[in-house]
């Protein structure tokens, strides 16, 4: 009775611990359930409530590609001016900052001995002068003798036919025992002294030829002596003008690195050390370098905006000028350059610039703000609401500001774009959009 009554409380127990475990299992399992029906969070819509966005339509505007760059300014011409002369400064009369004309005189340079050689030269030249006058002073007497003898000859030898035949008709008469034997050997003596007559005219005549060709080889002579005395004259006058610096163009002095009493040397020796630097500022070169993407679209004629360092709100308007027509290959980008006007001396060899170059301009651009834009791989898109719900509408994009992007395919002026909010949605999301115009 006892042993059964034991058996009863111990199945007892195990029922009352099976129950119990029973009963933990369930209110787990509960709690599991409870916890998968626990209520959305505060601020997010529940399943079926439109999801607010602030929605725009897309906007037409002009927009262009740009360059923004750095810039050099530099002069428009400048030259350094060395000595073509060697000796010492007499005259120095220009310092830097000071405004010059072409052809002023910048500085003197004393050569003395170049004065000595001019003066050689001169004196050559008025020998060589003389000569000349002398030569042609020869000749017009020779030819005078010449032609004296040149009468004499005519002269000669008419009286020569004249006894030639005196003594032909008396050789007659003798034949005849006309005339004595005195008579003819008379005769015959005349007829020789004419022709010895006519061989010394012949022979002045050829003596005064001579002549004539020998003062005229003697002129020749004497003009080519002046002309070396003159050729030697210019060349020393003109090495005398090197002895004076003056200004190439209409510019200022930038540099001046001699002082009065100096000893400079001609360029051509080993040293070359310039004496003045002169700058033409009145019209300014603005050099740019152009990355080799933007080549294409920089031409002579682009309008460009310069906005000098250091000028607060100064911006210029130029064009740009010229181009190097090709790439440096350490850098892979263009020289370019533009004039810019400088009348009135502002700006200065040196400076720096930001130059802003308008390339591929597009006029009524369709545009929407670039924060609305997505991508997801090499797709770019954007959600558009139609219905009230949200459409992933890919686009292919143009230019782009940084602000604004141009859209070329996608999108027409009537579209309805998120612009904020687009990250929380997906394609078919039931919206309640809200026009960025429309917001307090």
């Amino acid at each position: 009775m006892q042993r059964h009554a034991r058996w009863i409380a111990m199945v007892g127990v195990l029922v009352v611990a099976t129950g119990g475990l029973w009963l933990g299992k369930r209110q787990v399992t509960a709690k599991a359930s409870d916890s998968l029906k626990a209520p959305t969070p505060v601020g997010t819509p529940a399943a079926g409530t439109p999801r607010s966005v602030e929605v725009t339509a897309p906007k037409r505007q002009d927009m262009s590609r740009r360059l923004d760059v750095p810039a050099t300014m530099e002069a428009y011409e400048q030259a350094d001016l060395y000595a073509k002369a060697s000796g010492y400064l007499s005259e120095v009369r220009m310092d830097i900052g000071d405004t010059v004309k072409a052809g002023d005189l910048l500085a003197v340079i004393d050569v003395p001995e170049m004065a000595k050689e001019l003066a050689e030269a001169q004196a050559l030249h008025a020998a060589a002068v003389a000569g000349v006058q002398t030569a042609e002073s020869k000749i017009v007497q020779t030819k005078r003798m010449r032609d004296v003898a040149g009468s004499m000859l005519v002269r000669a030898q008419a009286e020569y036919t004249l006894k030639k035949t005196t003594l032909e008709r008396r050789k007659e008469l003798f034949g005849g025992t006309a005339i004595t034997q005195e008579q003819l050997d008379e005769a015959q003596n005349q007829h020789d002294i004419a022709q010895a007559d006519v061989g010394i005219a012949e022979a002045k005549i050829a003596a005064a030829e001579a002549d004539v060709a020998s003062a005229e080889a003697f002129l020749v002579a004497a003009r080519a002596n002046v002309a070396v005395a003159q050729a030697r004259i210019e060349k020393t006058q003109t090495l005398m003008q090197y002895a004076r610096i003056v200004a190439p163009f209409d510019g200022i002095v930038t540099r001046r690195l001699v002082d009065r009493g100096a000893l400079v040397q001609s360029a051509t020796t080993s040293r070359t050390t310039p004496l003045f630097t002169v700058q033409r500022i009145d019209k300014l070169r603005i050099f740019i370098e152009v990355p080799e993407s933007d080549i294409a679209f920089v031409r002579p004629g682009c309008s460009a905006k310069v906005k000098p360092y250091g000028m607060e709100g100064a911006e210029l308007v130029g064009t740009i000028a010229r181009s190097a027509s090709s790439l440096k290959p350490d850098t892979r980008t263009m020289r370019t350059e533009m004039d810019l006007d400088n009348s009135d001396g502002r700006l200065m060899h040196g400076m720096y610039a930001q130059v802003v170059v308008e390339l591929d301009e597009r006029a009524g651009a369709l545009t929407v703000p670039a924060s609305s834009l997505l991508t997801e791989g090499k797709e770019t898109f954007v959600y558009t609401v139609v219905d009230d719900r949200a459409v992933r509408t890919p686009v292919r994009i143009g230019l782009d500001d940084g602000v604004r992007v141009q859209i070329t395919d996608g999108l027409t002026d009537n579209s309805v774009v998120v612009v904020t909010g687009k990250g929380l949605i997906s394609d078919g999301s039931l919206l309640r959009p809200v026009r960025m115009d429309n917001r307090s």
